[in-house]
């Protein structure tokens, strides 16, 4: 045989063993060449032979790639429950899972966190650097009550809606969670009821038992979001004050609400007088490009509020959020007051001049691509460990995968994951009911390294061992 075609061989063989998955880089030609002993052509020769037989694909730049498989797990299946409003009462399993996941030496396969350690994010510590070094009075005074207006301008450049507000409409906050807490409070009181997305992530489910508000879950399709149907149903008979939807890279699902889906839902908000509050913190990792458009740049009458941050898209550490309240604006002021009054001047600072200089966009571009070859490679390790007929969500851009399994005794599988420090978010978590109880949430945004990959093998092997 000869050599290119041994090599070739090596390499077939560890993509057939799941050693480098669909998606994932392969090694450089000259890695190849070294690792081998053989010339930069030779390596080449190989790699050709891998494409013949459509193995992998070459990326002009950037290297060679395992081509996914073309098979596909079918999707989560979509909720069917009795809808009525309830009363939040869950607050210590997210306890219990955030000691889990901070304590030292667990891998944690569920916590929302986006990829912080990327080159691409350089230029941030070099902002922050820089401001330090200026030694700026202003950086430790009191934030205005709107926010930094270096920010705010900046916020309104990168929006592709800008032609419908202006930098005067946007109010900083210290995080999504907080722009979202803020907005609920601004048009919604008491124990009003509160339309949600089922599955709803558990920041947005646990914001709300804080609130007192009482909730009503709608089943929520993988593929296009919330059922308006039922929507409008629970409008009619519930008096629904507001409805929280994420319709861009949906969290946990990571599906995309079609347009018009999104025109729609807002027929549905104005006829009966309610407020859509829409969390885009997503929506920059959305795979097509350029990006869909929001709910609220097809309001006109006020009835959106628009809530966002760059904690997923950045760093959560950035701790820098924004509201875009149209008519509520006097009232979200108000309530940003009551809650914290001044925002952190040095990161709203910083995340200003990472917009101006252009590093936010490059930064999005490379976490697109990189967020979608890692949900390819997540799944096929999801599907070569868990049990048969699991059920995996498609995501059409953020970094987390839903994925349904066969029963299990719960209580028992986070026993042995624990033990095995794995931690894991169930399906508990994202309902105030049991509809979810054979599901969990999948981060894919950190790199497949080995202990990740020993991590979602334990995780399959427990599901298998603890199905009832």
């Amino acid at each position: 045989m000869l050599l290119y075609k041994k090599i070739a061989q090596m390499l077939q063989d560890k993509i057939n063993r799941g050693e480098y998955l669909g998606g994932e880089k392969l090694p450089s030609v000259r890695d190849i060449g070294r690792a081998h002993d053989v010339s930069i052509t030779t390596a080449q020769l190989a790699y050709r032979e891998l494409e013949r037989v459509q193995l992998i694909y070459a990326v002009p730049k950037s290297g060679y790639f395992v081509i996914p498989e073309k098979t596909h797990a079918p999707l989560p299946k979509v909720a069917n429950y009795i809808q009525k409003p309830v009363q939040i009462a869950q607050w210590n399993p997210t306890m219990g899972f955030l000691r889990v996941s901070e304590t030292r030496g667990v891998t944690s396969l569920s916590c929302a966190v986006p990829n912080i350690e990327d080159k691409s994010l350089e230029p941030l510590w070099q902002e922050m650097g820089m401001i330090a070094r200026r030694k700026n009075s202003l950086t430790l005074e009191y934030d205005s009550l709107q926010g930094l207006e270096a920010l705010r301008e900046q916020i309104h450049i990168i929006s592709d809606d800008r032609q419908l507000f202006t930098p005067d409409d946007v109010v900083t906050t210290t995080s999504g969670h907080q722009s979202l807490a803020i907005a609920l409070q601004a048009c919604t009181q008491g124990n009003d009821v509160v339309a949600v997305e089922s599955p709803a992530f558990p920041g947005l489910l646990q914001t709300l038992y804080g609130l007192g508000r009482k909730i009503i879950e709608i089943p929520t399709d993988p593929e296009t979001g919330i059922n308006l149907d039922r929507l409008e149903e629970a409008f009619e008979c519930w008096k629904v004050k507001a409805v929280v939807v994420t319709p861009t890279c949906n969290n946990p699902m990571g599906c995309i609400m079609p347009e018009s889906h999104k025109k729609r839902l807002l027929e549905i908000a104005i006829k009966f007088n309610g407020t859509v509050i829409e969390n885009d913190c997503l929506a920059g990792l959305a795979y097509e490009y350029p990006r869909p458009s929001t709910i609220q740049s097809l309001d006109s009458d006020g009835h959106v509020i628009l809530c966002s941050s760059f904690s997923k898209t950045v760093a959560p550490g950035t701790r820098t959020g924004w509201i875009i309240p149209g008519k509520y604006k006097e009232k979200v002021m108000h309530l940003k007051y009551l809650s914290h009054c001044s925002g952190e001047v040095f990161m709203q600072q910083v995340m200003a001049n990472f917009l101006k200089e252009g590093h936010y966009f490059l930064h999005l571009r490379r976490m697109r691509q990189h967020y979608s070859e890692l949900q390819c490679q997540y799944k096929e390790l999801v599907e070569s460990h868990f049990p048969a007929h699991t059920r995996i969500s498609r995501p059409q851009g953020g970094f987390s995968l839903w994925v349904e399994h066969l029963p299990v005794d719960n209580r028992k599988l986070l026993d042995i994951l624990h033990r095995n420090k794995v931690t894991v978010l169930t399906g508990e978590h994202f309902s105030t009911g049991e509809c979810f109880a054979n599901h969990l949430r999948i981060n894919y945004a950190l790199p497949l390294i080995a202990r990740r990959r020993n991590a979602i093998k334990i995780l399959g092997e427990t599901l298998k061992l603890t199905s009832l």
